[in-house]
């Protein structure tokens, strides 16, 4: 029996020793590659070029990266107008230092959504005595933003954007003026990107997001007096009281249209159609059930979204009554009136379209 352990255990250990060996062998590979990077988590769009270097430490193991040298860096201007992101933080005092100390530990979200006027964009690429790089930029313009914290909303449109300093680590202290001097946005190297729907729900009291029709065929509705998400005053009681143009696509096989304007659930139009199309001030409220039109009139600094829902109809609805100047609608009970047809059966409404728009009160 030890005759028979003793081969076996030098075999063991044979094959221990190449396997130790062979491990040891194996010399750790680099490569060195120029990479392109796109930022766009940022607070503003930015193009990096690198040198990257990086090492495989064991065979067939990821390869991790070892140093990178930034060989260029710049900023995109064109991508900077109507861009919107989206601020969370922990601690909004620490997002905004100007704030007074009950906002310290707060949470916070900031809509931040540059104007279409940015411009004068330049890029001065610095570096320290650390050797560590900032990016200075300056430019000029106006961005509206929406701040949250703590169940509380201010809007604030026309903030004055001064320029920014863009830190090593992705940050960037944004320099703006909200109408009491210069103050910094300390923005995180992280920011979400976002849309012009999601600037205007956040700005809004009113904006709808619960359509239950929305896996429903749609197509594009648009007017000359929505701008950037905002109606023109023409439109309003406070301006000249004008119904908007509107224009939409055809639907094949739809025998007429319902246009719907609503805010939240306050009907301001509701107008029957065979035509694609309504001219600017068509309709006034004393036009009767499916003629009829009243603008936005929301409380003074407070911001509404006044949508308008376009309805393609296969055949007469079962139902197509509305609380007009009042509250009390529902843009699925309406959807639901006018997908049932006279017989009872569901799918009257074959498509649909809708334009939001927000508006001030004045």
């Amino acid at each position: 029996m030890k005759k028979m352990i003793r081969p076996f255990s030098a075999v063991l250990i044979a094959v221990m020793t190449i396997g130790i060996f062979g491990a040891c062998a194996y010399k750790p590979k680099t490569k060195t590659e120029n990479e392109r990077v796109n930022v766009t988590d940022g607070m503003l769009p930015q193009v990096i070029e690198r040198e990257a270097s990086y090492i495989q430490k064991t065979k067939d193991g990821e390869w991790e990266l070892e140093k990178a040298e930034t060989l260029k860096w710049e900023l995109i201007p064109s991508e900077i107008p109507d861009s919107v992101r989206i601020i969370s933080t922990d601690d909004a005092k620490s997002l905004y230092p100007a704030l007074d100390n009950s906002f310290k530990g707060q949470k916070a979200t900031i809509y931040f959504r540059f104007g279409d006027d940015i411009s004068g964009v330049q890029a001065t690429v610095n570096k320290g005595g650390d050797g560590s790089s900032t990016m200075d930029v300056k430019m000029t313009g106006t961005a509206d933003v929406v701040f949250t914290s703590g169940g509380n909303k201010m809007n604030l449109p026309g903030v004055k954007v001064l320029g920014a300093v863009i830190n090593a680590d992705g940050s960037t202290d944004l320099k703006v003026d909200i109408g009491q001097g210069e103050s910094v946005l300390k923005v995180p190297a992280k920011v979400k990107n976002a849309g012009l729907k999601e600037f205007m729900a956040a700005q809004s009291d009113t904006f709808i997001t619960n359509e239950s029709f929305k896996d429903l065929t749609s197509f594009k509705v648009t007017s000359s007096l929505v701008n950037r998400g905002t109606w023109d005053n023409k439109i309003a009681l406070a301006g000249e009281k004008l119904s908007p143009d509107l224009k939409w696509d055809k639907v094949d096989g739809a025998s007429g249209y319902v246009v719907i304007m609503i805010d939240g659930n306050w009907l301001h139009m509701d107008v029957f159609t065979t035509e694609t199309s309504l001219a600017e001030g068509a309709y006034n409220r004393r036009g009767g059930e499916g003629a009829e039109y009243v603008g936005p009139y929301p409380p003074r600094g407070s911001t509404h979204t006044y949508s308008v829902f376009v309805f393609a109809l296969k055949g007469e609805p079962s139902k197509k009554s509305f609380f007009f100047d009042a509250g009390g609608n529902n843009i699925n009970e309406i959807f639901n009136g006018l997908d049932t047809d006279k017989s009872g059966g569901k799918g009257n409404v074959l498509a649909y379209g809708r334009l939001d728009g927000n508006y001030t009160g004045k």
